[in-house]
């Protein structure tokens, strides 16, 4: 019996507790004005949003024309990639987490045909996609090519606000640098430009994916579809360009702070080289005058130790006068 003949009820109940989750997941939507879960046979001449994992694809769909170029992709799935064949259009997405210090991906597969999107991968983050998209109302007669091209739109929705974040957190790094204020600089900034550089890669991917859909060789978009997907890869472009100034930013901030580093190691450098230079004439009369020589007329100077001490304290008043006058203490 194949897993689409399933009844619901055996889906849902605590048998299947006892089989492999991968084994029960798939759930099926008829893409109307809303996705309305199936729970049977459906009627032909309907449009539909197939879930399944990738072990349910491979056993569900051998009647699919290019399955085993999507089961490849999906063996290695860390980018967001789309093929055009004749009537079908087939891809992998991995979009990273809008979220710093976290290296989850969405990770998953599509197959467009124009009566079902099939879409493969892990059951939770499927059903948890899927259901932001069952609180929305669709146009009269969306197609599987407009249901997607919303789809991917939702996936990036959030970026702006993510991006801008970073953005308000850089802000703050640069004036924690400015102020002399940067404990674990480099522990703060590297989770960002992690971030910054999964989302670029992700953009460049996303553009260069969208250039292979509107070239639309399969035939399933429409010419608004085709305008439809042209907004969503402008919005890419965006973002791609955003993430490159945020990165650029990061590194600009990177050599400030290293830049306030060297400016007080110059500064300490200069402060032991001034204290030296005070303390050398002072080290010039201690060693002259613990010389051994039974005639240095100071020894027998009833005022010789009050007028070194003095001495002492000329030379180093003189010379901090000089130093503070060139800027150097």
């Amino acid at each position: 019996m194949s897993l689409f003949q399933v009844p619901a009820a055996l889906r849902q109940g605590p048998f299947c507790l006892y089989l492999s989750e991968e084994m029960f997941f798939l759930k099926r939507y008829q893409l109307d004005t809303t996705l309305q879960e199936c729970t049977g046979t459906e009627p032909s001449g309907r449009k539909f949003v197939t879930l399944l994992t990738r072990e349910e694809f491979a056993a569900e769909t051998p009647h699919l024309p290019h399955r085993k170029t999507l089961l490849h992709y999906m063996t290695h799935m860390q980018y967001c990639r789309a093929e055009l064949f004749g009537g079908c259009i087939l891809g992998t997405l991995s979009i990273p987490a809008k979220k710093v210090r976290q290296t989850d991906k969405l990770q998953i597969g599509f197959y467009l045909l124009e009566s079902n999107l099939y879409l493969i991968g892990n059951p939770e983050q499927l059903s948890r996609l899927i259901g932001r998209m069952r609180d929305t109302e669709f146009r009269e007669n969306i197609s599987t090519a407009g249901f997607f091209c919303l789809l991917l739109n939702l996936l990036i929705d959030s970026d702006v606000l993510f991006l801008q974040e970073i953005e308000d957190a850089l802000s703050q790094m640069e004036e924690e640098t400015l102020t002399g204020a940067f404990p674990d600089f480099y522990g703060k900034l590297v989770p960002y430009r992690a971030s910054l550089r999964a989302l670029d890669a992700c953009y460049s991917q996303l553009e260069s994916m969208g250039g292979t859909i509107r070239a639309n060789a399969s035939q399933l978009l429409s010419d608004e579809e085709r305008v439809m997907y042209g907004y969503f890869f402008d919005r890419v472009a965006r973002l791609s360009s955003h993430t490159e100034t945020l990165n650029e930013y990061a590194i600009q901030i990177r050599e400030m702070h290293q830049t306030q580093i060297e400016v007080r190691q110059t500064k300490a450098m200069n402060l032991l080289t001034v204290v030296s230079a005070i303390f050398l004439p002072l080290s010039l009369l201690a060693g002259w005058y613990g010389m051994n020589f039974a005639h240095m007329p100071e020894l027998q100077w009833p005022f010789g130790y009050p007028g070194v001490i003095v001495l002492s304290i000329v030379i180093v008043c003189a010379e901090i006068i000089f130093f503070r006058k060139k800027g150097l203490f």
